[in-house]
């Protein structure tokens, strides 16, 4: 009888957790609401751009730093020596890089005339560098560099040289020399134009030129160190054409960092001309009245001297007379 009941009490608890069991499985599959996006969100998010519009054209012209232009580029060529004994100098290579250091183009450039003086030790080319079948002939080098440069900034160091070598003109409005911009120059030599490895040492705690120079490792320092002082030296590029010449040093003269006076392409504006033609004027005009001065005083003491002898040879004769 007992042993009756205990059975049936142990079946009823099987039961009833059996039924608990099933009330807390997990369901076979998941709830469709889980994963479902109405249709006008998914509109929303393939419309929507990676950077704001106003944003995005600004970061189209303007680098992270805000003061250089993001149409920059720097360039830095490697000469041989042509002519009688090699004094001149003649286009071997020619490297560009943008505003991130990344190549635009390196290539080297065979010379017209006969090559005297490879340079060796600097350059690092020599004549089997110059007979290899991907280097570029002086005018299709120089029109291919052309192309690059028109438009932008161009930054380098000493860059009258490279543009002479390779025979192009560029605006000065767009040039950015890292050798004649005087906050670049190192404490103390102010007065004294930095070698490009000079001014690698100071600025960037970099050493460069050790051994055969490299053209492209010499752009991205150039870039670099422009890069250093871009707010500065875009302020007073604004300034000068801006202002002319005269009143943009002026203007230049309250930063703490001065930089060389730039001046327009077109020359002297207008205004500052005829500054300077009153200027010439007054100063004429000051030294014909000083002129003009110092002949009457000569005239006044010739006269003097006139009338003091004529009263000397009157005593005389009365000396004379009562002799």
């Amino acid at each position: 009888m007992v042993v009756d009941i205990l059975k049936k009490l142990k079946g009823e608890a099987r039961a009833r957790q059996q039924k608990g069991d099933e009330k807390t499985a997990a369901p076979k599959h998941e709830s469709a609401h889980r994963f479902f996006v109405s249709n006008n969100w998914k509109a929303l998010c393939s419309k929507r751009p990676d950077v704001a519009p106003k944003a995005a054209a600004a970061l189209v012209h303007k680098a992270a730093d805000g003061g250089a232009t993001a149409d920059v580029v720097a360039l830095d060529c490697e000469m041989v020596g042509v002519g009688p004994s090699g004094v001149r100098s003649a286009l071997a290579r020619v490297s560009i890089v943008d505003f991130e250091g990344n190549v635009l183009m390196d290539k080297f450039v065979r010379p017209n005339e006969k090559v005297e003086d490879y340079r060796t030790h600097i350059t690092g080319i020599n004549a089997a560098t110059l007979r290899r079948p991907d280097v570029l002939s002086e005018d299709v080098a120089r029109r291919r560099t052309a192309e690059i440069l028109d438009g932008k900034i161009v930054v380098g160091h000493s860059i009258q040289n490279d543009f002479q070598a390779l025979l192009l003109s560029h605006p000065h409005s767009l040039i950015r020399d890292t050798s004649v911009f005087k906050p670049l120059r190192p404490p103390g030599r102010e007065t004294r134009t930095p070698s490009l490895a000079k001014l690698s040492e100071v600025w960037l705690h970099q050493s460069i030129h050790d051994g055969v120079h490299d053209s492209i490792e010499d752009a991205r320092v150039a870039l670099r160190l422009y890069r250093l002082k871009s707010r500065l030296w875009e302020k007073q590029m604004r300034s000068a054409m801006r202002h002319g010449p005269m009143q943009g040093a002026e203007a230049d003269a309250e930063n703490e960092d001065v930089g060389e006076s730039i001046g327009r392409d077109e020359g002297t504006s207008t205004s500052t001309r005829s500054k300077v033609q009153k200027r010439k004027k007054k100063t004429a005009g000051s030294q014909t009245q000083v002129s003009s001065k110092k002949q009457q005083l000569g005239s006044v003491d010739t006269k003097e001297g006139a009338g003091t002898k004529e009263v000397r040879g009157k005593k005389r004769k009365r000396n004379r007379k009562k002799m």
